[in-house]
């Protein structure tokens, strides 16, 4: 059996140029089947085929060592995620608590180690530790994020842990991600993975109570443009709501919905629902099976990175935000009667 498919497809990183690396290891998939290296956007790196003792073996050049990950031509079975740098990368294993445990280069080996202690901690916390408090251990958590950033500014892993792990503390407080940002060097900076917190972060500023709603334009059922602002003006009152047909706290806010709508419509109340469905059809569907009196449309994009959600900074879904009749937004997240309780006291 092939042991690799030495081309590289067109798109492999930089064959002109670079250092080298290989990457060994055992990854499950069947023998014969093809495995892919994929950068974070999909772009194929390198290709090759499982051995028949299910290892696999790729090799090629790299210039700047990014985060990127192996999988089956499909996409349907669990990522290999490792940095691709020069040297020899190695896939020991894999661990159901963490994934494929892959080393053999530093940030590979820095990040194993990281998984390793993020594993411990997730143990102490499961089974509890004597002599230490809930919040002395996610205390001790926050100090490791903070510490592993401190000691790879200069790197794409110490990008991916302040992006997974530290955003998560003070992505609410645009300041303090502005100035832990501007401590990377000015090449990581400008990497993705932190152009992501800062936009996330600057969305969530933008999105905040007292902030004037920022408008846009999605497509209803009937493939016509329909703009938020198109709702919004002096007498309104207009709920922003982010949901999808998919997500059970979402549907159970329907009800509520619906009371809020029949009570205050005829007094200016308008929703404007935001479905970050990836299936139109489902949506579609969903709508003419339920009543669902409001404005519907459906943005277009990736779920929570859609034009629409990244725009407010969407994490999760429920979320809606009650937007005044001059444009401010004065509450979020306002579930089940809460929104009527809300626009009782605003109405009055």
């Amino acid at each position: 059996m092939k042991n690799l498919l030495t081309a590289a497809l067109a798109a492999l990183l930089c064959s002109c140029g670079g250092a080298n690396y290989t990457i060994t290891g055992r990854y499950e998939l069947p023998p014969g089947d093809s495995v892919y290296l994929l950068a974070s956007d999909n772009t194929v790196l390198a290709a090759g085929v499982v051995n028949a003792d299910t290892t696999v073996s790729l090799q090629g050049t790299v210039t700047t060592p990014d985060l990127v990950f192996l999988a089956n031509a499909k996409r349907t079975n669990h990522p290999a995620w490792l940095f691709l740098e020069p040297g020899k990368i190695r896939i020991e294993k894999y661990d159901p608590a963490f994934g494929y445990v892959v080393c053999g280069t530093p940030l590979n080996d820095r990040k194993k180690a990281f998984d390793e202690a993020m594993y411990a901690f997730g143990d102490k916390l499961r089974k509890g530790s004597p002599g230490q408090s809930l919040q002395a251990i996610l205390a001790e958590m926050n100090a490791l994020y903070t510490q592993t950033v401190d000691a790879n500014l200069d790197n794409v892993f110490g990008a991916w842990v302040f992006n997974s792990y530290e955003f998560q503390n003070i992505k609410d407080n645009p300041e303090k991600v502005k100035a832990r940002l501007a401590q990377f060097t000015p090449g990581i900076q400008a990497h993705p993975m932190l152009k992501k917190s800062q936009d996330a972060s600057q969305a969530t500023a933008r999105s905040a109570v007292g902030q004037p709603y920022t408008d846009f334009s999605c497509k209803n059922a009937a493939g016509e443009t329909i703009a938020l602002s198109s709702l919004t003006g002096p007498g309104r009152w207009v709920l922003l709501d982010f949901w999808a047909t998919w997500c059970g706290p979402c549907c159970r806010e329907i009800p509520y919905l619906k009371e809020a709508y029949a009570a205050f419509s005829g007094r200016g109340f308008a929703i404007y629902a935001v479905s970050i469905d990836h299936d139109a059809a489902r949506w579609q569907r969903f709508l003419a099976e339920n009543d669902l009196p409001w404005t519907n449309v459906l943005s277009s994009g990736c779920g929570k990175q859609s034009p629409a959600a990244a725009m407010y900074g969407i994490r999760f879904i429920p979320s809606n935000f009650l937007i005044s009749p001059d444009g401010v937004i004065v509450a979020r997240n306002l579930p089940g009667r809460q929104l009527q309780s809300r626009l009782e006291e605003l109405m009055k």
